[in-house]
This record gives C-alpha cells, sequence and structure tokens, in this order.
C-alpha cells in the first residue's frame, strides 16, 4: 500500500515557485475549507500556472503569498490598477488590499474526481461570477446549506453533525 505524507506548502514553496518561474504548470491539493464548495479539501486538486497582473480578471483563483508570509489561494472579488481583494468561497469577509507583486501563481485548471476542468470553461466562470454576486447572502445562504444538510444527515442515518 503506498503512503501518502501530507507536506505544508510553505516547505514546498521554493520548488513551487521553481517550476512556475520555469513557464510550467503544477498540480497541488487544496487543504482548508474556505474554498468550499468550488474546492474542497483533500479531495480537489488545482493547476497553477504563472501569470502577469493584466490577465487577472475578477472571479480568477489566484495563489498570493500574504505580508505574513501565510500562502492563500482565494478567489478575486474586486480588481484595482495596481491592487485587488479577495475572498474564499465560504467565507463572507474579503481580504486586501492584496499587491500585485504578492501574486504567485493563477489556477488554471480544477482536477476533481479525475476530471479536468478548465477556469475559462463558460459554465465554471458563470457560477464563479455568480457566486461572487452573491456575496452579500453568503452567510444566510452557507447557514442553510449546513441546516439542509444537517436535517438530510438526521433523518437517513439517524445521527446528528457536529
Amino acid at each position: 500500500m503506498c503512503q501518502i505524507k501530507n507536506i505544508e506548502f510553505k516547505t514546498l514553496y521554493p520548488f513551487v515557485k521553481e517550476i512556475i518561474d520555469f513557464g510550467k504548470h503544477i498540480r497541488i491539493t487544496v487543504t482548508g475549507m474556505s474554498m468550499y464548495p468550488f474546492l474542497r479539501s483533500n479531495k480537489d486538486s488545482v493547476v497553477l500556472k504563472a501569470t502577469e497582473y493584466s490577465n487577472i480578471r475578477k472571479g480568477d483563483i489566484v495563489l498570493v503569498q500574504m505580508d505574513s508570509k501565510q500562502y492563500i489561494l482565494h478567489r478575486i472579488v474586486r480588481r484595482k490598477k495596481h491592487f485587488f481583494y479577495m475572498c474564499g468561497d465560504a467565507q463572507t469577509v474579503s481580504e486586501g488590499p492584496i499587491r500585485k507583486d504578492q501574486i504567485i501563481a493563477k489556477v488554471i485548471h480544477v482536477w476533481r474526481e479525475g476530471r479536468c476542468i478548465s477556469c475559462s470553461n463558460l459554465y465554471w466562470r458563470i457560477l464563479s461570477f455568480n457566486w461572487i454576486l452573491l456575496f452579500p447572502f453568503r452567510r444566510f445562504i452557507i447557514m442553510t446549506y449546513c441546516r439542509v444538510i444537517r436535517k438530510i444527515y438526521h433523518r437517513i442515518l439517524g445521527g446528528s453533525l457536529s
């Protein structure tokens, strides 16, 4: 049986940066729940590509290095000439301003259950854009979703989610 070891991204970053700087793409597994439901922790992976700020638009998912040296993969919700604001899909507060020099890479593909989904796919872009439009209502949507899932779980399995 193959053993898998999870390694923190900050440990792998020098290797990832070198690959991206050579113009290659790299695929990494997503961890954390901040990008749910678009990206699922330890199930989905993303393909990263170096990109210029001029090629980034609202709705894109980018990998950035925060001033705190933390690496974050979030969606751009507002873009200005020299900076932008971003937010995780499961979050209700945006982060920023994020400077151009903090950008490491842009997500170009999402791998889910053995399928490659292009982030330039029209259906993906429409879903992403609509989720951004729903930003003011996310808290209500997420809370409602969790309640519905708990009720379904309780009825089917007779248990409760804690």
